[in-house]
């Protein structure tokens, strides 16, 4: 990897003297906060035996041919471990995880138009963009903040991949689909939840909705009806030991017990300034009759993160989410893969399940093709993909051909698959100045060769859904004018 280059690119643009995107039309605010200079942490060396990253595709290839999920299994945790590893950047007087350093897209873009970028804390949360996509329910409980690695960002950042000019251009010269990431691009979707604790005062014990397994029927599954809760004491009097309480009644909340109350310090989380809270805010808020508020001092825990690398051509995937027994998590996880975790992994990361798949179906599949037969692989993340009915789907295409003639159904969000969807990730060239710019739909779980005829006349985005959803169409009205 070609690390110092990257990280001085990455530090001269992210340090330029002004504020982000979000942030410019609060210029009065912005002399009321401080700001930490963070520079993006690359993906660090670790001491796990048999994990390497990037790892060479020719060996993730025979993985995925053979099969070997054990080896999977243990790629998936080393980047993980990575991620959540400690690195001696600082905000707010706060050590910084690798992955909390990292870029996001409304940064990188500013970076690309030479708009400074500045950080007070953490990144802004926003709308998850997966849940509005096509005009889909938000689930307005959890809040997300996409990031690429140092590697992943030079490379959007250099190539101006955000830029509907840029998209534009490459469509005009012909071309169908993006130049690919460098194989030490690591893309991430970290979604939250917030405990306002600094709104009530007073409280220590929050409850969360947490998962306990898919359901059999093929229907939309939110949190409000999983039925099971803890609780998070901000104190850390806690003594979870893995249970979950049951809500017997919707909107009815069970008290706390000793043996459903887990720590803080149980979680990956934070505590939000008086910038995160004006932008969460600002964000979140749906009228004025309804606004969706935070306050600095409130409490930001991090339930789940979906993390994609481009190792190989169609990248690996494993998403990470919150467990109260996290050695003996539920589907789409499970205890083997839960047994893999490596001894490097402690403290608060280890209390994560992670469910992976680097293939669409089993056994081993083509790049491209048709008809293609094999047993499905569900990867979905609950906090994220669960809230999916079937008019989420194109449920002519979200089934599996387990034998000839017969298809499984799997256009809900529980009956999903990482690659199944992003693949898809596309936007039409005649549509880059509107915000529903791509005609390819959500796919629950199904293979999609590469070649496959719903990508006629769209242009590929590498797998990257977050470049549909951030598209900049600074400078494309000129483009077009010119271009006629």
């Amino acid at each position: 990897m070609k690390t110092n280059g990257i990280l001085l690119l990455l530090a001269t643009m992210l340090f330029m003297t002004a504020c982000s995107r979000n942030k410019t039309s609060d210029d009065d605010l912005q002399s009321s906060f401080v700001y930490d200079k963070v520079v993006p942490v690359d993906f660090p060396k670790l001491n796990i035996p048999g994990f390497h990253f990037p790892e060479d595709s020719n060996t993730l290839n025979k993985w995925i041919y053979n099969n070997d999920t054990a080896q999977i299994y243990k790629h998936g945790w080393g980047i993980w471990t990575g991620l959540t590893s400690p690195t001696s950047q600082k905000a707010g007087g706060k050590t910084l995880l690798v992955y909390e350093t990292w870029m996001t897209p409304e940064e990188m873009i500013d970076s690309i138009l030479q708009k400074p970028v500045l950080r007070s804390n953490r990144t802004n949360l926003k709308m998850p963009h997966q849940l509005t996509h096509f005009g889909h329910t938000v689930n307005d409980s959890i809040h997300e903040s996409v990031s690429y690695s140092p590697g992943s960002a030079a490379f959007a950042m250099q190539n101006k991949i955000f830029l509907a000019t840029t998209l534009a251009g490459y469509a005009k010269q012909g071309m169908t689909e993006i130049p690919t990431f460098p194989n030490d691009a690591i893309n991430i979707k970290p979604v939250f939840k917030i405990l306002p604790a600094a709104s009530k005062k007073g409280q220590t014990k929050f409850a969360i909705a947490t998962w306990h397994g898919p359901t059999d029927s093929l229907i939309s599954y939110p949190e409000k009806a999983w039925k099971t809760i803890v609780y998070v004491d901000v104190n850390n009097q806690g003594k979870g030991n893995g249970e979950q309480l049951k809500v017997t009644k919707i909107g009815q909340t069970p008290p706390p017990t000793p043996e459903t109350t887990y720590n803080l310090d149980e979680f990956i989380h934070y505590t939000m300034n008086a910038e995160d809270a004006h932008y969460f805010n600002k964000e979140f808020s749906e009228n004025q009759g309804n606004p969706m508020t935070a306050k600095p001092g409130d409490i930001v825990i991090l339930v789940g993160m979906h993390v994609t690398s481009r190792e190989n051509t169609r990248w690996t995937w494993q998403t990470f989410w919150w467990a109260p027994d996290p050695l003996n998590p539920p589907a789409p996880s499970s205890k083997a893969v839960a047994a893999h975790k490596p001894k490097a992994l402690k403290g608060a990361p280890a209390h994560y399940a992670m469910a992976i798949t680097y293939y669409m179906v089993n056994p081993k599949e083509p790049y491209n093709g048709t008809n293609v037969i094999g047993k499905p692989n569900y990867v979905f993340n609950p906090y994220l993909e669960s809230v999916f009915g079937p008019n989420v789907f194109d449920t002519s295409r979200s089934y599996v051909n387990t034998a000839p003639n017969k298809k499984v159904p799997t256009y809900v969000g529980d009956r999903t698959n990482c690659m199944s969807c992003h693949v898809m990730a596309t936007v039409d060239p005649t549509k880059l100045n509107i915000s529903n710019n791509t005609n390819t739909p959500y796919i629950g779980n199904a293979y999609i060769g590469l070649n496959n005829p719903i990508f006629k006349n769209q242009l590929k985005l590498d797998f990257a859904w977050s470049i549909q959803g951030n598209v900049d169409t600074t400078g494309l009205k000129a483009y077009l004018l010119n271009n006629k």
